[in-house]
């Protein structure tokens, strides 16, 4: 068994340094971008898509690495669902796409699809949770966490930047006047940076490669 030294990687790789790059130009970015940019529809939550779904490819690619053990190509792969809910979730499950000539967005229970969209995600998740039991996933899950070398710094990043962006949400007082919500926004397009870091890195990065494989490295 690998000790915890070993399995716990605090160094940044390529994929965390553009990472906390965009983490110190999102700060500095935040006071120089128009406030309407991180409006409904805007270039932030655009490119915060764009992210989430890069973090969902490179999911669902890991079932064509052959380094990497069917039951880990699958368990990595599946996390997919999850980002693409969160993409469904930042295009607020649609109504982002029937915002009205005033700038407002409907209320989901008034668009046709309205009622679909929750039970949708309820099956979903009732069939991602059904195949991660079935296939036997959570003891591959279990493995990983207790041998596997693991990118911290991508999952500090991660919650340090939903932990900003919260703030300056719903504990900010109005300090930042009319850049709460572009600031928010970015501190959100981090997190899901972060997201994308660390399954690039957990994929293809042979340092966290399966058993604590940190031997070597094509990313580092």
């Amino acid at each position: 068994m690998f000790s915890l030294k070993d399995r716990v990687y605090y160094n940044t790789t390529s994929p965390t340094s553009v990472c906390l790059t965009v983490f110190a130009l999102s700060a500095a970015l935040g006071w120089m971008l128009p406030p309407d940019y991180g409006k409904e529809n805007g270039p932030v939550e655009l490119l915060q898509v764009v992210v989430l779904g890069l973090a969902a490819a490179v999911a669902v690619s890991a079932l064509f690495q052959s380094n990497l053990p069917p039951s880990r190509r699958k368990l990595y792969a599946l996390s997919s669902i999850i980002w693409l809910i969160a993409i469904a979730r930042e295009l607020s499950w649609g109504r982002t796409f029937y915002v009205t000539s005033s700038g407002s967005i409907p209320p989901l229970k008034t668009l046709w699809f309205g009622p679909l969209v929750y039970p949708t995600i309820g099956v979903i998740v009732i069939i991602a949770f059904g195949y991660f039991f079935t296939q036997g996933l959570h003891k591959e899950l279990f493995s990983w966490l207790k041998y596997d070398t693991i990118p911290v710094l991508d999952i500090v990043i991660v919650i340090a930047a939903i932990f900003i962006a919260d703030m300056i949400e719903h504990h900010s007082l109005g300090l930042f006047g009319q850049r709460t919500t572009l600031l928010e926004e970015l501190g959100e397009l981090v997190s899901y940076c972060g997201i994308l870091s660390f399954m690039i890195n957990i994929i293809y990065n042979k340092r966290f490669g399966v058993k604590g494989n940190h031997l070597s490295s094509i990313l580092s």
